[in-house]
């Protein structure tokens, strides 16, 4: 007689997905419970795919960089990782890290085909730096992955990032609110994913109070304190003229800016204004302190394991993209007119 996961439920007196996740060594089934089911399984004749737990009783972090500007030793991965850490703690998984660099790493694809074997609890990929066509390398994996800090909403990618859309849209209402009306970007010069939902937003926001956003009011400049303020002094004395505002796509940019502009002879926030993004410890330690859009970097790091072990056993055709809200957060560095 062949027997099923329900009669294995019924036999230990617990549901089928308890069942499902007890035979598969995923989070949420006591150690007990789980040896019972497995001591059933086995006295039933239940043909076991993974039994033994150990094998999958961890969740692997690949923090992958193309480029490195972005993705660095920064407050806002440090915290984003100890997030994932703590939630990998709670649910009684280990957590393994392993960093993969597309032009450091000469060994690059045989990184990513040792991975595409591994079985574990689930694959978390910090895709911040990552494009399109380096994402299609990370497919047809044995475990189940997740994108974190990277919607890529184009591609059947399941993914957890925060609202970049949102993040932009805050900040324009928010400078519109206090009076601004030339309001400008400040972004990267290398761009990613996140940067341009974060244009997005803006121009949405600025659009909605019938202004706009054109492509000489954006300032490029290197993702990196120093190359950001090199870069703004540059465009400062190229241009002539700066705006009454800026949203800058994240604090680090923002705060180089600052310095830049400051140089240049002007105030902030008396001659020009600046929001940055991601509300790290920087944002106060900067004269004048920095009006931002907070990240919530603990909740991200939270359901992006939540979501890879609530993701179903079988391969699905559809995926599951969560962006997670963003909130203002107003200082000293914006001038009400």
């Amino acid at each position: 007689m062949k027997y099923t996961l329900r009669d294995i439920a019924k036999r230990a007196n617990v549901s089928p997905a308890t069942v499902s996740n007890a035979l598969n060594g995923r989070a949420g089934v006591s150690k007990a419970v789980q040896e019972n089911i497995l001591s059933i399984a086995r006295e039933m004749g239940y043909q076991l795919n993974r039994e033994t737990a150990k094998a999958s009783r961890h969740v692997r972090l690949i923090i992958f960089r193309s480029h490195g500007m972005v993705v660095m030793d920064t407050q806002f991965f440090s915290e984003l990782i100890e997030s994932i850490q703590l939630e990998c703690h709670r649910v009684g998984l280990e957590l393994l890290i392993s960093h993969i660099s597309s032009r450091m790493d000469s060994d690059y694809a045989d990184q990513i085909s040792a991975f595409r074997s591994e079985e574990c609890a689930g694959i978390i990929l910090l895709g911040t730096e990552m494009s399109e066509e380096e994402l299609s390398h990370f497919s047809a994996f044995r475990s189940p992955m997740v994108v974190l800090d990277n919607l890529f909403r184009l591609k059947n990618v399941h993914s957890v990032v925060m609202n970049n859309w949102q993040a932009g849209y805050l900040a324009a209402d928010a400078l519109y609110a206090a009076g601004h009306r030339d309001i400008q970007h400040i972004t990267s010069s290398i761009g990613f994913n996140n940067m341009t939902d974060r244009r997005l937003g803006l121009a949405d926001g600025l659009k909605e109070h019938g202004l706009r956003l054109e492509d000489d009011q954006i300032w490029p400049v290197r993702p990196t304190m120093n190359g950001a303020y090199e870069d703004m002094k540059a465009l400062i004395a190229e241009r002539k003229k700066l705006p009454e505002a800026f949203f800058a796509a994240n604090d680090i940019m923002a705060i180089g800016c600052m310095r830049a502009i400051k140089e240049a002879g002007y105030s902030v926030p008396e001659d020009v204004s600046i929001i940055g993004m991601d509300d790290t410890s920087i944002c106060l330690a900067c004269t004048p302190q920095l009006s931002t859009v907070h990240v919530f970097r603990r909740e991200l790091g939270q359901t992006a394991i939540r979501t890879l072990l609530s993701l179903p056993e079988e391969n699905v055709p559809c995926c599951i993209k969560t962006q997670v809200s963003v909130q203002l957060v107003l200082r000293d560095s914006i001038q009400t007119k």
